[in-house]
Formats: C-alpha cells, structure tokens, sequence
C-alpha cells in the first residue's frame, strides 16, 4: 500500500505549509512515477506532540507490514526535530517501507538518499549538543538567580503581562482537586495504583475539568502530582529551595501524595 502523510500544526497555516498544498504535491508525484496512491493522511497537530493521533495510526500500519512506501512534502513533517524524524524513517526501514520526501529530494530506495540521511543524523546530532549544552548553561543561570530553571510553566501557573507567575485562579481548583481525590483514593487499600488512577481520570471527565483543552492523561495526572512548584519548592538536580512563586497545595498534602505515588 503506498500512503502519503501531510501534518500542520495551526490551520492558519498557507502556502507551501499548507495541507492541500502537501496533498497536491504528493498527489503529483505518483501521477508522475506512476505510483498507486491509496491515501493521503491529513493532521492538525504540533510537531512537538509525540502523541499524535493520525501519525500514531501510520506507525501500526508500518509495523503490521500493511505500507510498501510512505510519501511526504517535507522531511519535518514527521518529528518534532531532524533526529525524531530521521528515527522515524529508520522505524519505516526496519519494516521493509521505503519513505519518499519530495522536497528534500529523499527516496530510501536510492543509495544517495541512505548516505544523505546519514549525514543529516550526524548533523542533526552534533546540533543537539551544541544546543542541550547551551540550555544547561542558561538553566544554571536561572536556578543561581531563583527563577525557575525550566521554560515550560506547569498546568495552573502562567506569566501576567508583567512577567511574573501567577496561579491561572480558573485552573487552581482543578490542581487542588487532583491532590485532594488522589489522596482520598490513595487510602482505599483494595485498590491497585492503576485502578486510583483510573478512578480518577474517570472522575475529571465527568467534572469536565480538561489538560490544556484535551482529556486528562494518566502521565498528565502523574507530572502533576509530581511537581513540587504547587507546593512552594523549587527543584534542580539534587538541590531544594523555597519558591518564591504562588502554592496550591500545602507541602503536608503534596508529601503525603508522593509516599502514594
């Protein structure tokens, strides 16, 4: 079966990123080398999403032998950066599935394109480093200077116009209801901690409370119950401070929760 896959991440996107634009091109190309196209996949999702729905459904189909060549416009369609991609592509190999690339002018079939992927992966790489050193150096900066050493706020907090963190007072009474069930549940000895998960989960859906707009995860409920920022520490490798940012919990309730955990 040959396939195609065209993903963008926010529908405002036009031109030569757009789905219609991708679905043209590798539509072209297997009229062209007289390839017979079964379908073209479509997906509006970031990039830097490892749990894309669409893309999650091509890997089973890759697996289960069911795909002979899979076709897309741009190399960066499938991961969120050159090495998730190119892993992507070295899944699609272990699996007997050639992978075309329009645009990079990739095609697993030839040769050229095994050693152009190579030397992309040694690339893509070495980039990495550069780039996880220099991210080291500007969080060791930021714990010295007791901000938080990580970008990325968690579910609850976010930055006023200001750009101080605050408690989203709309998603607070989610955080604290999270800690408070799973604390409750956690004392129901006959039941497995998969179980108190699923209570839970199953609990947040029927309040309606969401993850970012998106039903509840298990690993969202784990990062949560896990982050000691709600309950006014700050944490970096092996050292412990005072936050000097807003709580949601007292640190009573999150010590309890991570002896149940």
């Amino acid at each position: 079966m040959v396939i195609g896959y065209c993903r963008i991440s926010t529908l405002s996107q036009v031109g030569n990123t757009s789905l219609d634009f991708q679905s043209s091109k590798i539509s072209e190309y297997c009229e062209l080398y007289d390839l017979p196209l079964t379908k073209i996949y479509h997906e509006q999702e970031s990039g830097g999403n490892d749990d894309r729905v669409v893309l999650s459904e091509i890997k089973t189909l890759i697996k289960s032998n069911q795909i002979s060549i899979l076709l897309i416009n741009k190399i960066d369609r499938l991961g969120r950066n050159m090495i998730g991609s190119l892993t992507f592509i070295e899944l699609c190999k272990e699996h007997n599935v050639d992978v075309i690339s329009i645009t990079d002018g990739i095609d697993t079939r030839q040769p050229q394109s095994n050693l152009l992927l190579n030397l992309l992966l040694v690339i893509a790489t070495e980039e990495k480093v550069v780039i996880t050193n220099r991210c080291k150096s500007g969080r060791d900066t930021l714990w010295k200077q007791d901000k938080l050493p990580h970008g990325k706020l968690p579910l609850g907090y976010i930055r006023n116009k200001g750009g101080s963190v605050v408690v989203d007072e709309n998603v607070q009474p989610i955080i604290q209801y999270i800690y408070k069930k799973f604390n409750q549940l956690s004392k129901m000895k006959h039941l497995s901690k998969t179980k108190r998960t699923q209570r839970l989960l199953k609990l947040l859906r029927n309040k309606g409370y969401k993850y970012y707009g998106k039903e509840f995860r298990w690993w969202n409920i784990k990062s949560i119950l896990r982050h000691p920022l709600y309950s006014g520490q700050l944490k970096y490798k092996d050292e412990t401070k005072v936050s000097p940012f807003p709580t949601m919990v007292s640190k009573r309730l999150f010590n309890q929760v991570q002896l149940a955990i």
